[in-house]
């Protein structure tokens, strides 16, 4: 498998035509973008790369010209954090709720309300040889 190094220009454009959002297709990356003008942006990208720029670079100068939305949706800490601690407070509660539920004391059996342990037990036994186990 050849892979390719972190400064090689074609590797820099691939990287950035991947994660980066098209300014010319909403919801797009540039590499998956129809547009004529992606292709330009992809050309721009790889002659700053093959000038020496690093990956930062280039897209510190994408964000500068386009905006934040080049790079993409991120949701505000709060909400990511808030999300997983609810996330986690639920799990915790039903591992409670299951734990509590397990713990109670088997129904009465039909019809055998009042049978002793050892009735049961018996019960069991004839109801085994029956069926053969």
């Amino acid at each position: 498998m050849f892979v390719l190094e972190p400064g090689n220009p074609d590797q820099i454009l691939q990287t950035l035509s991947n994660d980066l959002m098209s300014p010319y297709c909403p919801g797009r990356t540039i590499s998956s973008c129809p547009s004529p003008q992606a292709r330009q942006l992809e050309d721009h990208i790889l002659e700053q790369a093959k000038e020496g720029k690093s990956r930062e670079e280039i897209e510190t100068a994408l964000v500068a010209r386009f905006g934040e939305d080049i790079v993409g949706y991120a949701p505000p800490p709060v909400l990511l954090y808030g999300g997983m601690l609810t996330g986690l407070a639920a799990l915790v509660l039903l591992v409670m709720m299951g734990r509590r539920w397990s713990r109670r004391a088997p129904p009465a059996v039909a019809g055998g309300a009042g049978m002793t342990r050892a009735e049961l037990d018996r019960l069991e036994d004839a109801l085994d040889e029956e069926d053969g186990f």
